[in-house]
């Protein structure tokens, strides 16, 4: 089962064949579709840290070229 954030990155995809197909995964191997779902976690994971850093206005350290 996928968080909520994990849907909306899915649904960016356009579903999750076309998400595990962009990863180079095959979605009908066990095997793929669980490394899939570790990705799509670490994606959410990313934008939820990167959503509470900017609620915080705190910054992750990375710099923009100006």
């Amino acid at each position: 089962m996928l968080s909520k954030t994990e849907r909306e990155i899915c649904k960016a995809y356009g579903g999750w064949t076309n998400f595990m197909i962009s990863m180079g995964l095959k979605p009908w191997v066990d095997e793929d579709a669980e490394e899939g779902k570790a990705i799509i976690a670490a994606f959410a994971r990313d934008k939820e840290e990167e959503a509470a850093e900017e609620a915080n206005g705190t910054s992750s350290g990375k710099t923009s070229s100006q």
